[in-house]
């Protein structure tokens, strides 16, 4: 299950500072050992597993296939934002 609490540790630890690759590996290391949620973890492992073997197939959970529904449906009916919107709401939430 992708777990968007990695994507907002990763927009947090780049708000803070922009980083080199080396300092995002030492921060993203010290993050992983301080937290025990264990579903936080097993979302980690298996974005790393992902990109370690590009050829290995992720199958959705029911709760990620749902989401992927509602998006659509959110799509077909206008309830998105053009790229250029997206970028000015991250912009705005990073203090940009």
């Amino acid at each position: 299950m992708f777990d968007f609490r990695f994507v907002e540790l990763y927009l947090n630890l780049i708000k803070v500072n922009i980083m080199s690759t080396a300092e995002l590996k030492e921060k993203l290391i010290v993050e992983i050992k301080n937290t025990d949620d264990e579903e936080l973890l097993m979302s980690i492992s298996d974005m790393l597993a992902l990109e370690s073997n590009p050829d290995r197939v992720y199958e959705m959970s029911k709760e990620e296939l749902d989401a992927v529904n509602d998006g659509i449906y959110q799509i077909e009916n206008g309830m998105s934002f053009s790229n250029e919107e997206a970028r000015k709401i991250f912009d705005k939430c990073l203090g940009k």
